[in-house]
């Protein structure tokens, strides 16, 4: 009976975490964002 229980606590766990989905997993596929984006460089000075 206990090994039901464990095989089922473990079939429940990992079909909620297919339905919820992994935070840390989803941010490394998020595309990178269309349209403007804020100009974030510092130009250097260039010497001659």
């Amino acid at each position: 009976m206990a090994f039901m229980f464990n095989s089922l606590r473990d079939w429940f766990a990992e079909t909620l975490s297919h339905a919820v989905g992994n935070p840390s997993e989803e941010k490394r596929t998020v595309p990178p964002p269309i349209g403007f984006q804020p100009y974030r460089d510092v130009p250097r000075k260039r010497a001659h």
